[in-house]
């Protein structure tokens, strides 16, 4: 648990004590205050995140958040190191973004030409060196039987930014500034451990993702925003 998830923690079970305290001197059905205090307390004091809007820190977050996803349109270009026990790659990347079509570039470990990758939601197109393209219905599967590695690209959409796919279940916390620091969705562990100022927002400067025995540290070199 974070620092201000025990702080979040602790306001969060006073005001349920408060809130008991309140109810025993104003109510004549005095009696079931046990009742009252047990549910309340347990509510309250299971929940680590308050309801939104309930506290100052969650308001940054959310702020944070509605510029993070207001940028639909941007390009990164960064450094990515792939390891899975002794196994392992690294190379060069360029990620440019339109809404949801995706161009990305990667250039080192694939021989001349590289790997490049377009797509959108309904599929994507692999070309590989002076093959003829590839097309599959899901980018992670056309990697894995292309490369031999299953990598969250559509996630990373999301994870690049500092955000949490908003359409699957996640547990993640913020700093003071209402950045991710850490993320649990889709069964992947997610670092941030740097930020860099971009135009108005915050966006991450290093990205390490982790996975049973696959890790996968991105670092980037430049962000390009509208």
């Amino acid at each position: 648990m974070t620092p201000y998830s025990r702080i979040r923690y602790a306001v969060t079970c006073a005001d349920a004590a408060s809130v008991c305290n309140r109810y025993f001197v104003n109510s004549r059905f005095y009696l079931h205050l046990p009742l009252l205090l047990g549910s309340l307390l347990v509510g309250a004091c299971a929940t680590t995140r308050p309801p939104t809007g309930g506290s100052a820190a969650e308001s940054v977050w959310l702020e944070h958040r509605a510029k993070l996803e207001a940028l639909t349109d941007w390009q990164v270009q960064g450094r990515v190191a792939i390891r899975r026990g002794d196994d392992g790659w690294s190379a060069s990347f360029d990620w440019r973004q339109r809404q949801d079509s995706y161009r990305i570039r990667l250039r080192g470990p694939f021989g001349q030409g590289g790997i490049e990758l377009r797509g959108d939601n309904l599929g994507v197109w692999m070309r590989r060196g002076n093959k003829p393209p590839v097309y599959a219905g899901n980018v992670e599967d056309l990697l894995a039987q292309e490369i031999g590695w299953r990598l969250p690209v559509l996630g990373l959409a999301d994870w690049l930014r500092g955000l949490p796919v908003a359409s699957q279940p996640a547990s993640f916390d913020w700093d003071q500034q209402g950045r991710l620091q850490t993320l649990q969705q889709a069964g992947w562990h997610i670092d941030y451990p740097r930020y860099r100022q971009v135009g108005v927002r915050q966006l991450p400067d290093k990205v390490k993702l982790m996975r049973d025995q696959l890790q996968v540290k991105l670092v980037i070199d430049k962000w390009l925003t509208p």
